[in-house]
């Protein structure tokens, strides 16, 4: 990532604040701009992030990831920021935090539960507010996406510039991957937008967040996947398993988020389990354009491998296994409904 004379000059304060590890300076400059003037592409054809990670400037690398700075940005020479970062130690700044739930790990079995609804023997969904179609699909091409509305009601969110951000690229771009981006980033909007999906309220800002990835056919025309992902959890008793039982079709009321890596769902739980929990790996068979999304190419966390499960799917139990006395295998299938697209 070599610069010439004529480069150099055309970079920021911070920029270069970055790229010489002037730390102070840049620590100054991050508390004196928005997110979005200073983490952006330079006219060098580079950002703060890609130069940090190219002089392998260990702490002004973790500021920026710890500021919400975009993970997926493509420099002039093809690479993300984490394609110029040559050190384990550096390249593990861009892995998600241990303590995230994201995917299940020590989420609370009351939390966990509450995603899922029985659904009868005539596949009528036990759903009070089911998700309606106002808009034809993506609201960003018709310019009705209101982001502010959402940014105002998500006030005193922590790193809420960073979806805002995320929001208004959305908007300018009429891209829906930019709300998906948002979606995965490290913050606690994927949670917020949950909470909405639990309660379904017709004034919450967010329905509209959710209308455009759901109902958006161009989306998932292009990221559809059909496949086996994972999502593991824990639980203290088996008794807290009596919504899988065999046989049993479920629906998911929130999003989900697994990874199609199984490997990546085992090593998030391993490392969170102790002795007196049981191992709960949930695998999802998929087979229907509008049901999950693969992501991996969008999320600011790729190596996460990350399938987003659409809400209000519906589940089969098909299979109930134990490789070992504390390890507990639930194999679901997608069953196909008149309730869906």
């Amino acid at each position: 990532m070599e610069e010439t004379s004529d480069e150099k000059q055309l970079a920021s304060q911070f920029y270069f604040a970055c790229r010489n590890a002037d730390f102070d300076l840049a620590i100054h400059l991050l508390n004196q701009h928005r997110l979005e003037d200073i983490d952006r592409m330079e006219p060098n054809g580079s950002t703060a992030l890609h130069a940090a990670c190219y002089y392998e400037h260990f702490n002004i690398v973790k500021i920026l990831l710890d500021r919400g700075f975009t993970r997926r940005v493509i420099n002039k020479f093809d690479k993300t920021p984490i394609d110029e970062a040559y050190t384990e130690e550096l390249r593990h700044l861009f892995l998600r935090p241990k303590s995230s739930n994201r995917f299940g790990g020590d989420t609370p079995y009351e939390r966990e539960t509450s995603i899922w609804i029985p659904v009868d023997g005539n596949e009528k969904i036990i759903i009070q507010d089911p998700i309606t179609d106002l808009y034809k699909g993506n609201r960003l091409e018709y310019g009705i996406f209101q982001a502010d509305n959402i940014i105002k009601q998500l006030d005193g969110m922590p790193k809420l510039d960073v979806i805002q951000r995320f929001f208004r690229r959305a908007v300018q771009e009429k891209d829906c991957t930019r709300l998906i981006q948002a979606y995965t980033a490290e913050t606690d909007f994927y949670n917020h937008v949950n909470n909405y999906l639990l309660s379904r309220q017709q004034e919450n800002n967010l329905s509209q967040f959710v209308q455009t990835i759901y109902f958006n056919d161009q989306l998932h025309k292009k990221y559809f996947y059909e496949g086996t992902c994972y999502r593991s959890i824990m639980i203290d008793s088996e008794d807290q398993l009596n919504l899988f039982k065999k046989g049993a079709k479920i629906l998911n009321r929130t999003f989900i988020s697994t990874t199609r890596d199984r490997q990546i769902a085992e090593e998030y739980i391993l490392d969170r389990n102790n002795e007196n929990k049981y191992i709960v790996m949930m695998i999802f068979k998929l087979r229907h354009c509008y049901t999950a999304l693969n992501i991996q190419n969008i999320s600011e966390f790729s190596h996460e491998e990350e399938v987003l499960i659409m809400c209000d799917t519906i589940f089969k139990v098909e299979k109930i296994t134990r490789p070992n006395n504390f390890y507990i295998e639930i194999e679901l299938r997608y069953s196909k409904s008149n309730q869906r697209r």
